[in-house]
């Protein structure tokens, strides 16, 4: 718009000269939309270019996942596309305008009143505004929205003062027996050192990548058609729960005897025992699953264990003794530097088997980041995305102030020559 602006009096000419107003249009067409191919080829350049940096961009956390970013071509087509239908669009106001002045007061410059204010520009760069606004917006929401997720109470206290790495002698050939000796001795030594308060064994961290879910029979419950009846559950040595800080409300934790006993046993969360036993005690009761029918000897407070957001979900436990496994992650509960710990725990590992890898060492604070990473890049993106529409925004507020500059040179000539100054006429 700004551009047929300052062009009417070469537009004036032309028409005078005998050219026709198709011709001028597809002129002006022919222009808007190179500048539409230019823009839609600079950003798939800006996107390959995107794409490289963002594939030599190391991940925070470790994890199996592979983003495996490339350009695709129907995004290429729509993007085409878009440019296109833009360059038309958005070229075919000010063609119209252009080819339709009053030939003789745009050969000698002179404004044209009715044309002087555009609705039209002032009215897309308000919307254009809104849409950047409502982004930024959201943006910001989305950002609130994270930082309460991020105190959301986990169901287990103070994951800043706990710790976990990782570790698998079966990989390294151990059978059972050895292995069972391995991990009693890891145990041992962390639970031994002066920083540390608990320690125990699992085979599956809560709010990390990996879970696992086992069928379950009620003995006098029928499961509805469709019900999901396949459950999460975890594998814990003894002081699991304690070293968590997994509030216990009613029987007992897993004891080291538990594994040797006659009737396999179960602890169970809240939620659990509301679904299938609602207003009656839990303990005592039968739950079929993993191959035996298992007693209830605790239900604990329900949390979270895929992620931050979930509803409340059952979940169960099993003695690790029992339902033996040799992939394992240590948990320590320390009060002071989470950090010395951890070097500690590798130092541990590194005495009983200088080969033994150890992984995924951290505190429970950073592997808590892992459930938050989806929201983290949303709230990015999305920030992103509203930081671009504020400069595409103020682009076209440029637009419009050049549109309008040139709409009124011979106004604000005139003012000039009346002794008005600069900074009034900025102003």
């Amino acid at each position: 718009l700004a551009r047929a602006r300052e062009r009417r009096r070469e537009m004036g000419i032309r028409l005078s000269l005998g050219a026709g107003r198709g011709r001028i249009m597809q002129q002006l067409l022919t222009e808007s939309l190179v500048f539409s191919v230019l823009a839609g080829a600079a950003g798939i350049g800006l996107a390959r270019l995107t794409i490289q940096v963002l594939d030599n961009i190391p991940m925070p956390m470790d994890g199996p996942w592979d983003f495996g970013i490339v350009l695709d071509n129907s995004v290429l087509m729509f993007t085409a596309g878009v440019s296109l239908a833009a360059g038309f669009l958005f070229g075919l106001a000010p063609a119209l305008q252009a080819t339709n002045p009053d030939t003789v007061s745009a050969v000698k410059g002179e404004s044209d009143s009715a044309r002087s204010k555009s609705r039209v520009s002032s009215g897309l760069v308000v919307f254009q505004i809104a849409l950047s606004l409502l982004l930024l917006i959201s943006s910001g929401l989305f950002l609130r929205s994270l930082q309460g997720a991020t105190q959301i109470d986990p169901g287990f206290d103070e994951p800043n003062n706990l710790v976990i790495a990782s570790f698998d002698p079966g990989l390294q050939g151990y059978d059972d027996a050895r292995s069972r000796e391995f991990l009693d001795r890891i145990t041992e030594d962390v639970k031994a050192l002066p920083e540390v308060t608990a320690a125990a064994l699992t085979d599956t961290p809560p709010l990390g990548l990996g879970g696992s879910d086992r069928g379950v029979g009620i003995p006098g419950y029928e499961f509805a058609e469709g019900e999901r009846r396949s459950l999460m559950y975890a594998r814990v040595t003894e002081g699991y729960l304690e070293t968590m800080g997994i509030e216990l409300l009613a029987g007992r934790t897993f004891t080291r005897q538990d594994d040797e006993a006659s009737a396999p046993v179960i602890i169970i969360n809240e939620r659990f025992a509301n679904r299938f036993w609602p207003g009656e005690s839990a303990l005592g009761k039968i739950v079929e699953t993993a191959g035996e029918e298992r007693e209830v000897i605790g239900v604990v407070e329900t949390g979270k264990y895929r992620s931050l957001g979930e509803a409340a979900t059952e979940f169960m436990w099993f003695p690790q003794r029992e339902l033996f496994t040799t992939s394992v992650t240590v948990v320590a509960r320390t009060p002071s530097n989470p950090q010395a710990v951890l070097s500690a725990i590798r130092g541990i590992v590194r005495n009983a088997d200088p080969d033994m890898p150890v992984y995924d060492v951290r505190t429970m604070e950073d592997h808590m980041g892992m459930a938050l990473l989806p929201a983290r890049l949303g709230g990015s993106v999305l920030g992103l995305f509203g930081v671009l529409g504020l400069l595409l925004a103020g682009v076209g507020i440029y637009g419009v102030m050049a549109y309008s500059v040139a709409q009124r040179k011979r106004e604000l000539g005139i003012r000039v020559a009346l002794g008005a100054d600069q900074s009034t006429v900025l102003k």
